[in-house]
Order: C-alpha cells, then structure tokens, then sequence
C-alpha cells in the first residue's frame, strides 16, 4: 500500500482507508456493494476528499473496483481468482525465501522464530481468526523483508488483503493442520540451503491454498 501524505487531510484519508477496509474484510461491506463516494463520506461522517483519497488506496490494493458508467464497488472475488491470488503469493514468497536463508543474520531468524512459535500456539489452541490473521501477515511479510527484496513487500500486503476477501480466510481455521508448522519453516530456513527453504515454502503456501479453496467448496459460498 502506498503511503499517503503527512498533514491534516492525509491523516483523514488514512483513517477512511482503515475504516473501510476493515469494513469490506469484515464483511459489513458486501463483496459487489456500491460505494458512492458522498454514501461513504456521510457514513463517516467526513468530507469526500478524504474518501476519495482513500477508495483510490484501496483500489491500489485490490480491495474495490471502478467501473467506467458504473462507479466503485467491493471487489468480489470468483474461485479462479483467489487460486490466482494463491499461486501469485507462492512465487512472491518462494523467491523471498531463497534469499532469507542466505541473508538473515541468527538473531533476525531468532526474532522469526519468536513470532513463528507464538503463531502456531494460537493456530493450535484454535484461537479465534481475528487473532491469528494479523500475526500471520506479520510472519510472512518478515521473510520478504529479509529477503531484502524490499519491491516484494508492497505485493505481498496487497495479496494478502485480496486472499482475506473470501470466506474461506475465516473458515480455514476450522480445518485440521499440521503442528508447528511455522517453526518448521523456519528451521527450513536455518538450514541455509535455499532448495530446502523454497521446498518447505512452497508446501507450506499449497496447503493454505487447498484449505481454503476447500473451505468455499464446502461451504457452498458464492464469492
């Protein structure tokens, strides 16, 4: 997401895109709901520059889009585009990966190691999603950054925001997963050898792309 400017208006503009978009990943806002800009603005009870301001963000973000005649709308997502969404974040995350077992020093892959543990502690005691969600992103958006591939991170936020869309981000908690599993991609990474790295990655990113195509298919949802 692209940093919006200091001063008095951006920082209206910062809290319309935050409320929004925890609106829309909520689901308060429908997927394919209409979003008028003054609608907005009254409902948050700001001027519509700030609002503007903040669907052009999220429409950066994949979040909303514009129709020409039509105007702005919450993305919906089909199950064809959540699969591309998936294989988009196993190649963002599989390349970061190589370059994370070569560069990250042992304290930075300790500091990984930290969240990875308390990450699956929540997954594995079935803490509610909304707690696990943020520090999954956390997790993931770490390895990129030390890949040192800094281009990637701004990907990666946004691919993460367009996979929360569908229902099945919520519903694959209710599926069985292996234990630890976050801890074994880091020792993964701990080996140093970007083969053995990329490999646990990738299975890693296949399982939570069948989880939640899974999820949706079985829960009958029309996205």
């Amino acid at each position: 997401m692209t940093k919006l400017k200091n001063g008095a208006s951006d920082t209206l503009g910062q809290r319309a895109y935050r409320e929004i978009r925890d609106q829309i990943l909520s689901r308060q806002l429908e997927p394919g709901q209409r979003l008028s800009l003054r609608g907005v603005a009254t409902s948050l009870g700001m001027s519509m520059a700030p609002v503007g301001e903040a669907l052009r963000e999220l429409s950066r973000d994949g979040l909303v889009e514009t129709e020409p005649g039509w105007g702005t709308r919450v993305r919906r997502m089909t199950t064809e585009t959540l699969r591309g969404q998936h294989i988009l974040r196993t190649a963002i995350e599989c390349e970061a990966v190589r370059h994370c077992a070569r560069l990250a020093s042992g304290d930075q892959l300790d500091h990984l190691t930290e969240l990875a543990e308390e990450l699956d502690r929540r997954i594995d005691s079935d803490a509610a999603p909304a707690d696990i969600h943020g520090l999954d992103s956390e997790f993931h958006l770490r390895i990129v950054e030390l890949s040192r591939a800094s281009s990637l991170v701004e990907v990666l936020k946004s691919n993460q925001l367009i996979r929360m869309l569908a229902d099945g981000s919520v519903l694959a908690h209710n599926q069985e997963k292996p234990a630890l599993q976050h801890v074994q991609l880091v020792e993964a990474i701990r080996s140093r050898d970007p083969e053995q790295a990329e490999q646990a990655m990738r299975e890693h990113c296949f399982r939570s792309m069948q989880l939640q195509l899974s999820q949706i298919a079985m829960s009958g949802v029309e996205m």
